[in-house]
């Protein structure tokens, strides 16, 4: 496969992903903001709306300092990487890795990516199932070395 192929193919990959997580919010408010909203929602990128339980944010708050409740933005992401293996995701924002792991009582490192596996998520999304939104990603760059590397070895 020529470089150009791989462009093309990158190119259509990303739209798909676009499509795919179309359910992502437009803007994400803060666990404070939300708390002060008589019906809690955001916007999704496909113009419907997304709305919290308000029980549930009260219970997240329980995981928060009073710092935190300002910097917190929901819903959380939760990115999960196909590539990587099936059922593996990651949290970037470090505000929403420390809260999460103090939920699922697992060590944090500092301003780190938490790392979480099927058992945490299937956890998160029974006691917290509207505080997450997942995104599917996939490392573009890497997938297509892998294929070039594949192909050289079939040559």
């Amino acid at each position: 496969m020529s470089e150009k192929d791989y462009n093309k193919i990158g190119k259509l990959l990303e739209f798909e992903l676009r499509v795919v997580n179309k359910h992502l919010p437009l803007k994400r408010f803060s666990l404070e903001e939300l708390l002060s909203m008589e019906l809690p929602y955001v916007r999704l990128q496909d113009g419907t709306i997304h709305v919290f339980k308000k029980n549930e944010l009260e219970k997240l708050k329980l995981y928060l300092s009073n710092d935190d409740l300002g910097k917190l933005q929901l819903p959380i992401i939760v990115i999960l990487r196909p590539d990587i293996g099936e059922g593996i995701g990651y949290v970037e924002d470090p505000v929403a890795a420390k809260a999460i792991a103090r939920i699922l009582g697992m060590e944090y490192a500092k301003d780190s990516k938490l790392i979480l596996y099927k058992p945490h998520i299937a956890l998160l999304r029974r006691y917290f199932d509207t505080l997450f939104q997942f995104a599917i990603a996939v490392e573009l760059e890497e997938a297509f070395e892998e294929a070039a590397s594949a192909e050289s070895i079939r040559e």
